[in-house]
């Protein structure tokens, strides 16, 4: 089970991780081609409803999984202390990564959906498309701190599980 909860944990960073980095560098970038306002915001709707359901449900995954990992497979010496430990610090660092990012992607998800209706305005002829345009940047350039954030827990998470470098007392 152990095995299978790491897999899992593993697993659910990556579909976290990855399609942000694809996002940012891809998929965002390629929707700049797309000149009709309406395609551009069904396109930017698909793909950013899909991740959210993938990254919404791979969060939850890496919460059960890092808590079973934490009172099942750490040992008991270390998780009755973990202050005296290198863990300690490294798991704190962590939870307040983890609570930062679930900040960053709230707020993510509701400049998305003012962007939505800046664009939906913008193709109805109602809207300012240089505002629509200046959230987008703003929501591009939130990305940033998201992805660096998602990385460095994942570097946090392997730190975490070489027990030879966490588990020594400090």
């Amino acid at each position: 089970m152990e095995n299978l909860s790491l897999i899992l944990h593993v697993f659910a960073g990556a579909l976290i991780v990855g399609p942000q980095f694809l996002l940012f560098f891809a998929v965002v970038p390629s929707t700049w081609l797309i000149e009709d306002e309406q395609l551009k915001r069904a396109v930017t709707r698909v793909v950013t409803k899909r991740y959210g359901v993938i990254a919404g449900i791979a969060i939850l995954i890496s919460l059960l999984t890092g808590l079973y990992q934490f009172y099942s497979v750490t040992p008991d010496s270390v998780s009755a202390d973990i202050n005296a430990y290198r863990f300690g610090s490294i798991f704190m660092i962590k939870m307040t990564l983890f609570v930062a990012f679930i900040a960053l992607a709230a707020f993510h998800a509701i400049t998305g959906k003012r962007i939505g209706k800046l664009a939906d305005a913008v193709a109805s002829g109602d809207g300012d498309a240089s505002e629509l345009e200046h959230q987008r940047r703003r929501s591009l350039l939130l990305s940033v701190p998201m992805m660096l954030v998602a990385s460095a827990l994942l570097a946090l998470g392997v730190l975490l599980g070489r027990g030879e470098y966490s588990y020594v007392p400090i």
